[in-house]
Protein backbone atom coordinates (compact mmCIF):
# COMPACT_ATOMS: atom_id res chain seq x y z
CA UNK A 1 0.00 0.00 0.00
CA UNK A 2 1.66 3.09 -1.15
CA UNK A 3 0.59 6.82 -0.01
CA UNK A 4 1.82 10.53 -0.14
CA UNK A 5 0.30 11.98 3.39
CA UNK A 6 -0.81 15.71 3.11
CA UNK A 7 -1.42 16.74 6.41
CA UNK A 8 -1.62 20.20 8.36
CA UNK A 9 -3.47 22.77 10.67
CA UNK A 10 -7.60 22.72 9.75
CA UNK A 11 -7.96 25.33 7.13
CA UNK A 12 -4.42 25.27 5.51
CA UNK A 13 -5.66 24.98 2.32
CA UNK A 14 -4.52 21.43 2.12
CA UNK A 15 -7.86 19.48 1.05
CA UNK A 16 -8.59 22.21 -2.00
CA UNK A 17 -4.93 21.19 -2.94
CA UNK A 18 -5.07 17.66 -2.75
CA UNK A 19 -8.26 17.59 -4.72
CA UNK A 20 -5.96 19.87 -7.36
CA UNK A 21 -2.75 17.61 -7.66
CA UNK A 22 -4.73 14.18 -7.68
CA UNK A 23 -6.51 15.16 -10.46
CA UNK A 24 -4.00 16.90 -12.45
CA UNK A 25 -1.76 14.02 -11.44
CA UNK A 26 -4.60 11.55 -11.82
CA UNK A 27 -3.91 10.17 -8.67
CA UNK A 28 -6.54 8.79 -6.24
CA UNK A 29 -7.70 10.97 -3.62
CA UNK A 30 -8.94 9.77 0.24
CA UNK A 31 -9.75 12.96 2.34
CA UNK A 32 -10.11 11.88 5.59
CA UNK A 33 -12.53 14.19 7.05
CA UNK A 34 -14.71 12.74 4.37
CA UNK A 35 -15.08 9.52 6.56
CA UNK A 36 -15.54 11.02 9.41
CA UNK A 37 -19.87 9.82 9.97
CA UNK A 38 -18.87 6.59 8.48
CA UNK A 39 -15.87 6.20 10.96
CA UNK A 40 -18.48 7.31 13.75
CA UNK A 41 -21.10 4.61 13.05
CA UNK A 42 -18.36 2.04 12.66
CA UNK A 43 -16.29 2.37 15.46
CA UNK A 44 -18.72 4.70 17.96
CA UNK A 45 -18.33 7.49 19.59
CA UNK A 46 -14.03 7.87 20.40
CA UNK A 47 -14.44 9.96 23.10
CA UNK A 48 -16.36 13.17 24.90
CA UNK A 49 -18.59 15.66 22.80
CA UNK A 50 -16.85 18.23 20.82
CA UNK A 51 -18.05 20.86 23.18
CA UNK A 52 -17.35 19.41 26.22
CA UNK A 53 -13.28 18.91 24.73
CA UNK A 54 -12.88 22.39 24.07
CA UNK A 55 -14.33 23.73 27.43
CA UNK A 56 -11.18 21.72 28.91
CA UNK A 57 -9.20 24.26 27.32
CA UNK A 58 -7.31 24.38 23.53
CA UNK A 59 -4.33 22.46 25.20
CA UNK A 60 -6.68 19.26 26.67
CA UNK A 61 -8.42 19.84 23.52
CA UNK A 62 -5.30 19.21 21.59
CA UNK A 63 -4.44 15.65 23.11
CA UNK A 64 -8.02 14.68 22.52
CA UNK A 65 -7.67 15.86 19.14
CA UNK A 66 -4.46 13.77 18.58
CA UNK A 67 -5.86 10.85 20.55
CA UNK A 68 -8.85 10.16 18.86
CA UNK A 69 -7.09 10.61 15.06
CA UNK A 70 -4.06 7.60 16.66
CA UNK A 71 -7.31 5.33 17.20
CA UNK A 72 -8.77 6.42 13.51
CA UNK A 73 -5.49 5.57 12.00
CA UNK A 74 -6.33 2.04 11.26
CA UNK A 75 -9.77 2.23 9.90
CA UNK A 76 -8.40 5.43 7.80
CA UNK A 77 -5.42 2.65 6.18
CA UNK A 78 -8.19 0.08 5.73
CA UNK A 79 -10.30 2.46 4.22
CA UNK A 80 -7.51 3.37 1.66
CA UNK A 81 -6.76 -0.35 1.20
CA UNK A 82 -10.28 -1.08 0.14
CA UNK A 83 -10.19 1.47 -2.53
CA UNK A 84 -6.56 1.92 -3.92
CA UNK A 85 -6.12 0.46 -7.50
CA UNK A 86 -3.31 -1.55 -7.62
CA UNK A 87 0.37 -0.16 -8.32
CA UNK A 88 -0.76 3.92 -7.85
CA UNK A 89 -0.18 5.81 -4.78
CA UNK A 90 -2.99 7.05 -2.94
CA UNK A 91 -2.82 10.88 -1.92
CA UNK A 92 -4.17 10.67 1.55
CA UNK A 93 -5.50 14.28 2.94
CA UNK A 94 -6.20 15.42 6.64
CA UNK A 95 -5.48 17.14 9.71
CA UNK A 96 -5.85 13.54 11.41
CA UNK A 97 -2.16 12.78 9.83
CA UNK A 98 0.63 13.31 12.01
CA UNK A 99 4.35 13.30 11.31
CA UNK A 100 5.55 10.50 13.99
CA UNK A 101 3.15 7.89 12.16
CA UNK A 102 4.24 9.09 8.16
CA UNK A 103 7.64 6.97 8.66
CA UNK A 104 5.87 3.69 8.92
CA UNK A 105 2.59 4.20 7.14
CA UNK A 106 3.83 6.99 4.48
CA UNK A 107 7.56 6.16 3.41
CA UNK A 108 7.15 7.41 -0.34
CA UNK A 109 6.32 10.66 1.45
CA UNK A 110 4.21 13.56 3.34
CA UNK A 111 4.30 17.07 3.45
CA UNK A 112 2.72 19.84 6.15
CA UNK A 113 0.84 23.04 5.45
CA UNK A 114 1.13 24.79 8.59
CA UNK A 115 -0.51 28.55 8.89
CA UNK A 116 -1.85 31.35 11.44
CA UNK A 117 -4.35 31.83 13.57
CA UNK A 118 -5.99 34.86 11.15
CA UNK A 119 -6.06 32.65 8.74
CA UNK A 120 -8.04 29.40 10.79
CA UNK A 121 -10.25 31.63 12.21
CA UNK A 122 -10.87 33.18 8.53
CA UNK A 123 -11.45 29.74 7.32
CA UNK A 124 -13.66 28.64 10.06
CA UNK A 125 -15.83 31.23 9.27
CA UNK A 126 -16.08 31.14 5.62
CA UNK A 127 -16.44 26.90 6.18
CA UNK A 128 -20.10 27.79 8.48
CA UNK A 129 -23.12 27.16 6.67
CA UNK A 130 -26.61 28.88 7.23
CA UNK A 131 -28.13 27.82 10.50
CA UNK A 132 -25.14 26.75 11.58
CA UNK A 133 -25.55 29.06 14.94
CA UNK A 134 -23.45 26.48 17.73
CA UNK A 135 -20.07 26.14 15.29
CA UNK A 136 -20.07 30.02 15.00
CA UNK A 137 -20.00 30.10 19.00
CA UNK A 138 -17.23 28.14 19.36
CA UNK A 139 -15.06 29.06 16.51
CA UNK A 140 -12.66 30.78 18.34
CA UNK A 141 -12.23 28.02 20.79
CA UNK A 142 -11.46 25.49 17.82
CA UNK A 143 -8.76 28.50 16.26
CA UNK A 144 -6.94 28.15 20.07
CA UNK A 145 -6.92 24.50 19.65
CA UNK A 146 -5.46 24.59 16.56
CA UNK A 147 -2.72 26.68 17.43
CA UNK A 148 -1.75 24.31 19.57
CA UNK A 149 -1.96 21.21 16.84
CA UNK A 150 -0.13 23.67 14.72
CA UNK A 151 2.85 24.37 16.83
CA UNK A 152 2.94 20.08 17.24
CA UNK A 153 2.47 19.30 13.87
CA UNK A 154 5.54 21.76 12.91
CA UNK A 155 7.75 20.81 15.86
CA UNK A 156 7.07 16.84 14.97
CA UNK A 157 7.61 17.13 11.23
CA UNK A 158 11.02 19.17 11.23
CA UNK A 159 11.94 16.54 14.38
CA UNK A 160 11.46 13.84 11.44
CA UNK A 161 13.07 15.41 8.78
CA UNK A 162 9.44 16.30 7.01
CA UNK A 163 8.68 19.04 4.49
CA UNK A 164 6.87 22.39 6.01
CA UNK A 165 4.89 24.74 4.02
CA UNK A 166 4.17 27.60 5.67
CA UNK A 167 0.77 29.35 4.70
CA UNK A 168 0.88 32.84 6.18
CA UNK A 169 -2.07 34.96 6.34
CA UNK A 170 -0.89 36.87 3.25
CA UNK A 171 -0.27 33.83 1.17
CA UNK A 172 0.63 33.40 -2.51
CA UNK A 173 -1.41 30.19 -3.37
CA UNK A 174 0.82 29.49 -6.31
CA UNK A 175 3.41 29.69 -4.41
CA UNK A 176 1.83 27.29 -2.17
CA UNK A 177 0.44 24.40 -4.80
CA UNK A 178 3.98 24.06 -6.40
CA UNK A 179 5.41 23.67 -3.40
CA UNK A 180 2.87 20.37 -2.42
CA UNK A 181 3.25 19.66 -6.09
CA UNK A 182 6.99 19.12 -6.49
CA UNK A 183 6.89 17.56 -3.36
CA UNK A 184 4.04 14.91 -4.48
CA UNK A 185 5.35 14.45 -8.12
CA UNK A 186 8.79 13.57 -6.87
CA UNK A 187 7.83 11.35 -4.19
CA UNK A 188 5.60 9.32 -7.13
CA UNK A 189 7.19 9.34 -9.87
CA UNK A 190 8.53 5.85 -10.05
CA UNK A 191 4.65 4.85 -9.39
CA UNK A 192 2.01 3.97 -11.88
CA UNK A 193 -1.21 6.62 -12.70
CA UNK A 194 -4.68 5.92 -13.18
CA UNK A 195 -5.07 4.42 -16.30
CA UNK A 196 -7.00 7.07 -18.65
CA UNK A 197 -11.05 6.44 -19.38
CA UNK A 198 -13.01 3.63 -16.98
CA UNK A 199 -10.42 3.76 -13.96
CA UNK A 200 -10.16 6.71 -14.10
CA UNK A 201 -13.33 8.04 -14.62
CA UNK A 202 -14.62 5.11 -12.31
CA UNK A 203 -12.06 6.26 -9.45
CA UNK A 204 -13.45 9.89 -9.72
CA UNK A 205 -16.97 8.69 -9.24
CA UNK A 206 -15.95 6.65 -5.93
CA UNK A 207 -14.86 9.92 -4.71
CA UNK A 208 -17.53 12.23 -5.39
CA UNK A 209 -19.59 9.55 -3.92
CA UNK A 210 -17.58 9.45 -0.14
CA UNK A 211 -17.80 13.17 -0.31
CA UNK A 212 -21.68 13.65 -1.38
CA UNK A 213 -22.33 10.80 1.38
CA UNK A 214 -20.17 13.09 3.71
CA UNK A 215 -22.06 16.23 3.14
CA UNK A 216 -25.50 14.68 3.28
CA UNK A 217 -24.62 13.17 6.81
CA UNK A 218 -23.60 16.29 7.82
CA UNK A 219 -26.93 17.80 6.80
CA UNK A 220 -29.09 15.17 8.86
CA UNK A 221 -26.88 16.00 11.55
CA UNK A 222 -26.91 19.25 11.87
CA UNK A 223 -29.97 20.79 10.39
CA UNK A 224 -28.00 23.14 8.18
CA UNK A 225 -27.55 23.22 4.25
CA UNK A 226 -24.37 23.05 2.73
CA UNK A 227 -23.23 25.25 -0.45
CA UNK A 228 -22.72 23.32 -3.31
CA UNK A 229 -19.28 20.96 -4.00
CA UNK A 230 -16.96 20.75 -6.34
CA UNK A 231 -17.23 17.53 -7.53
CA UNK A 232 -14.59 15.76 -9.94
CA UNK A 233 -15.52 15.24 -13.33
CA UNK A 234 -16.10 11.98 -14.94
CA UNK A 235 -14.63 12.13 -18.71
CA UNK A 236 -12.29 10.20 -17.42
CA UNK A 237 -9.57 12.36 -19.62
CA UNK A 238 -5.82 12.25 -18.24
CA UNK A 239 -5.20 15.57 -16.13
CA UNK A 240 -8.51 16.67 -15.98
CA UNK A 241 -9.07 19.28 -13.41
CA UNK A 242 -12.63 20.26 -14.35
CA UNK A 243 -15.35 19.75 -11.64
CA UNK A 244 -19.11 19.96 -11.39
CA UNK A 245 -21.15 22.02 -8.06
CA UNK A 246 -23.44 20.59 -6.44
CA UNK A 247 -25.27 20.64 -3.63
CA UNK A 248 -26.24 17.20 -1.92
CA UNK A 249 -29.84 17.45 -3.50
CA UNK A 250 -28.35 18.63 -7.08
CA UNK A 251 -26.19 15.36 -6.46
CA UNK A 252 -28.64 13.08 -5.45
CA UNK A 253 -30.84 13.73 -8.12
CA UNK A 254 -28.14 13.41 -10.82
CA UNK A 255 -26.77 10.13 -9.12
Amino acid sequence: MTMFWIGGTPGSGKSTIARRLARELDLPLHPVDAYTYDHLERLGPLGPPLGDVLALGPVAAADEFERTSALRLPTVLDDVRAAQVAGVPTLVEGPQLHPRAAATWSPAGAIWLVTTAEWTRAARLRRLAAGEDAAAQRVEALVERDLVIDARLRSAALAADGRVVEVPTDVDWDQVLAAVRAAVSTATAPFARLRPGRELSSRRRHENDVIHRQIAAHERHTGATLPAFPYACLCGRSGCTDTTPATSAEYRARH
